[in-house]
């Protein structure tokens, strides 16, 4: 049996739009899970370029770094919203509009984990 299994599943919806809070929400959450790699989505475009999106994301990247001793992983999210509507198909649009961005975050980080256990 593989002790070492790894299942994704959604922590916190941060509800922030301002960096700064962003950034403490996530140190607290880093602080109280142990995490040490952070799986950030890119939103590349249908031709895999990245756009100014990705720009930003990488950005907050660092600036998340200069407080925090983390691993950043970046990894393609496209796809991720419309396979997260696609599972909450039939459900109240009061449940759909959070549960997006959760499911969507879930199925970032699987990817992410699929990726790492291909390559080991």
């Amino acid at each position: 049996m593989d002790m070492n299994i790894k299942i994704p599943f959604p922590c916190k919806l941060i509800e922030e739009s301002n960096a700064r809070k962003v950034k403490r929400a996530l140190m607290d959450i880093i602080e109280e899970k142990k995490i040490d790699t952070v799986v950030f989505g890119l939103p590349l475009s249908d031709e895999g370029k990245e756009s100014e999106w990705c720009a930003e994301i990488r950005r907050f990247s660092e600036f998340l770094l200069k407080s925090v001793k983390v691993n950043i992983v970046f990894v393609d999210e496209y796809g991720t919203s419309k396979e997260a509507d696609f599972i909450l198909r039939g459900k109240k649009k009061s449940v759909k509009k959070k549960a997006n961005d959760l499911i969507a975050a879930v199925l970032i980080l699987e990817n992410y984990l699929n990726i790492v256990n291909k390559n080991n």
